[in-house]
């Protein structure tokens, strides 16, 4: 294992010490083994030379001995001789075969080696910069499809921003001719002036009497014994007469055919004058009169006498309530009753009135200007034509501006029972999240219509359970003031 501090030295160094230490380890190795080839042959020669017996020799034999020491004499030449071998050995191979030899070349291979690690490292750099330069112009090109992908929405997705359109517009004129109908309801039966119950119920009967002779008269009805009631006794012999005037009939009782059947109602308090200047005007709003036809006759059919305004005075000696005050307020009480059950009436009337419109300006009793439709009517006339809708109905169905409930019920359930929605559904992940989240404000709204709907419904059984304990309210109320006394 190379030491850490290895790196940092050259590596010709490097080679250079590798080498020196190769050749140590070589010198080692041989001398070793002629030292142990000497001991061989020394060993050999002891045991082939036939030895004397110097065991009857006296000292002069052994004397002799002693002076003879020839090994220790070639053993000093030998090994003298085998130090000079070692030295030319070591200086050849330090200064012939290293020095002039291995040392250049290594030099000239590292010279080589280098420059070619150079050339390489330059070629991988270069493959290295046009793997950056591919990879991210290839990133640019997948965020730039990606973008085009998520931003470019679908036609069906347009669908509902088309629908959408009118509807906060038509949701607000909803809620403002609820309050009109309302209000209308409640000056009627408090006798406020310009309404038909003005002066009492005798003239509001006659006026609704007069009301229903001219418009909702069916002359077939009972046998036909109202041939001599109604107005209109030519209407189903007279093939000129106007299939509006007879569509109107029973209107002001029909609720399925007035209210509950037709998505959108002919109701448009904001039109000021006349729309069609002919001879003989006619006014196309006129489900306002049959609702409240029906409003006169299901709420207040009897409506209360009008008592004289001297006698609801208060008398400055007088602290308590007179019994004519006591009356009045009763009847405010009732109205304030029928006011929370004709609520649930004029909501769904009102929902169903038809959309807002421009209306046009007239000048020298001419129109100068068309009437301006909202653009959810052209593609719900459009998307029910493609449904196999007749074409001769859909004006019949939808009415001149769809209503808020009409263009509710195309966004909840009638672009549904098209295949073309699911088959648009293979779409891009962005649309078909674009279409959920559409779909959740569109189910956010139907749950808040639901909730009003539910709102109502509580006021009405609130307005119940309260007539419900009125009887009893009143006995406790007379045993609390009988205790008094």
């Amino acid at each position: 294992m190379r030491k850490p501090m290895d790196r940092y030295i050259p590596k010709d160094a490097l080679l250079f010490n590798n080498a020196l230490a190769i050749y140590i380890k070589v010198k080692r190795n041989l001398t070793k083994s002629l030292v142990v080839l000497v001991l061989c042959l020394i060993f050999s020669f002891a045991i082939l030379v036939p030895q004397k017996s110097y065991a009857l020799c006296g000292p002069t034999c052994l004397s002799k001995v002693k002076s003879m020491d020839p090994w220790n004499k070639t053993q000093n030449v030998l090994d003298e001789h085998i130090n000079d071998e070692f030295m030319e050995l070591e200086d050849y191979i330090l200064r012939m075969i290293w020095m002039e030899n291995v040392l250049p070349a290594l030099m000239l291979a590292t010279e080589q080696l280098s420059a070619v690690a150079m050339q390489q490292a330059l070629h991988i750099g270069m493959f290295i910069d046009a793997e950056v330069q591919l990879s991210s112009q290839r990133l640019l090109q997948e965020i730039r499809a990606q973008t085009h992908k998520d931003f470019r929405p679908s036609q069906s997705l347009c669908e509902f921003g088309t629908l959408t359109k009118s509807l906060a517009n038509a949701d607000i004129h909803s809620n403002t001719y609820a309050v009109i109908f309302s209000e209308r309801s409640q000056d009627r039966q408090l006798g406020k002036g310009d309404t038909a119950g003005n002066y009492g119920h005798d003239l509001d009967q006659n006026n609704r009497i007069l009301h229903f002779k001219r418009l909702f008269c069916n002359q077939k009805e009972r046998a036909s014994a109202l041939e001599t009631v109604c107005d209109n006794t030519t209407s189903w012999t007279n093939a000129a007469f106007d299939a509006d005037a007879r569509y109107r009939m029973n209107k002001d009782i029909d609720y399925f055919l007035l209210v509950d059947k037709p998505s959108t109602l002919r109701i448009n308090f904001s039109n000021q004058r006349l729309q069609d200047i002919t001879a003989v005007p006619e006014i196309h709003d006129e489900d306002e009169e049959h609702i409240l036809a029906m409003v006169a006759n299901l709420f207040g059919h009897v409506t209360f006498a009008r008592p004289p305004a001297r006698l609801l005075a208060n008398k400055p000696d007088v602290k308590t309530l007179t019994t004519m005050q006591k009356l009045y307020l009763d009847m405010r009480a009732v109205v304030a009753k029928r006011s929370v059950a004709e609520n649930s009436l004029f909501s769904i009337a009102s929902m169903k009135a038809q959309g807002p419109r421009t209306p046009m300006i007239y000048t020298d009793g001419l129109a100068t200007t068309e009437l301006s439709y909202p653009r959810a009517r052209d593609f719900m006339i459009a998307a029910l034509s493609e449904m196999g809708f007749p074409a001769i109905d859909l004006l019949q169905y939808l009415g001149e501006n769809p209503s808020y409930y009409s263009q509710m019920e195309f966004l909840t359930k009638i672009i549904y029972q098209h295949p073309k929605f699911y088959t648009e559904l293979y779409d891009t992940p962005a649309n078909v999240e674009r279409k959920t989240v559409a779909l959740q404000a569109v189910k956010l709204m139907q749950k808040f219509d639901m909730l009003k709907s539910h709102l109502r419904g509580e006021m009405n059984v609130s307005i119940l359970l309260e007539m419900a304990v009125e009887q009893l309210q009143r006995e406790v109320e007379n045993q609390i003031q009988g205790l008094e006394r």
